[in-house]
């Protein structure tokens, strides 16, 4: 029985000794291996961080671009619409210049026209005082059978003609 005593009895320098094997391991295992994991880690998150950092500043400058380039086409439609207007009163100024140059041109014609006629009557006016005269001096002639002096006759025969 001793013998299985002395597997169950407990050695108090096996256990110190045990004891300080497990910390020197320990602080071994902290020495070389713990801090240069957390260095690891620690560079990873700091990687991380910089990941969201640089995604966070990418989002804003595309919200901004956003905006600006919402800006930028509000400023183009209205300068559009703007340029539209323009046109359109452009247009419609010329319409009516153009619209003012044919009533004017017509006026212009139909008085010309107007004095054409007149022109025209006054002429077939003489016309025919000249062949009435000559045709009454041709009678006159004849009735009287001499004769007489044209531009006399014609003279009484006009006085005639303007008062008819």
């Amino acid at each position: 029985m001793d013998e299985y005593l002395e597997l169950i009895s407990l050695n108090v320098w096996h256990v110190v000794a045990s004891i300080a094997n497990l910390l020197i391991l320990t602080l071994i295992l902290k020495k070389f291996l713990f801090k240069p994991v957390q260095k690891i880690l620690a560079a990873r998150q700091d990687q991380v961080d910089e990941l969201y950092d640089a995604a966070e500043k990418t989002k804003a400058s595309a919200e901004e671009d956003k905006k600006l380039y919402t800006a930028k086409i509000a400023g183009a439609v209205e300068e559009a619409e703007s340029i539209l207007r323009s046109a359109t009163q452009r247009a419609d100024r010329q319409s009516d210049e153009i619209i003012a140059d044919a009533h004017r041109r017509a006026a212009e014609t139909m008085k010309r026209a107007e004095e054409d006629i007149e022109l025209a009557k006054k002429k077939a006016m003489d016309d025919l005082k000249n062949e009435i005269s000559d045709i009454s001096v041709q009678i006159a002639e004849g009735v009287v059978g001499r004769e007489l002096n044209g531009d006399d006759h014609r003279d009484l025969i006009d006085s005639f003609i303007d008062k008819l």
